[in-house]
C-alpha cells in the first residue's frame, strides 16, 4: 500500500507542476527530471539524516512510476490544450 502512496503523491506533485509551468519557457522534461531528482535526495536524506526513517529503493522506483503517468496523462491530454 505504501508504494501505491509513493505512486499518488508523485502523480499529483508532477501533474500540478506540469500545469503550472505550462506557460512558461520551462520545459516539461526538466520538470518530470526535477521531480525524479526531488524523489531521489528525499530518499537519500531519510537514511542521511534521520533515525527513524529509511529510505528504500522501491520507493524510487513508486515515485518514478507516478511520475510517467502524470507526464503521459499530460501528454495524451493536456499538452495542446
Amino acid at each position: 500500500m505504501d508504494k501505491y502512496e509513493h505512486a499518488l503523491a508523485y502523480f499529483i506533485l508532477t501533474f500540478i507542476c506540469l500545469i503550472a509551468f505550462k506557460k512558461t519557457k520551462i520545459n516539461e522534461y526538466s520538470i518530470v527530471f526535477c521531480c525524479f531528482i526531488y524523489g531521489i535526495i528525499i530518499e537519500a536524506l531519510q537514511v542521511i539524516v534521520t533515525t527513524y526513517r529509511s529510505g528504500d529503493v522501491l520507493d524510487i522506483v513508486a515515485n518514478t512510476t507516478g511520475i510517467l503517468i502524470a507526464y503521459i496523462v499530460y501528454f495524451l491530454f493536456l499538452r495542446k490544450i
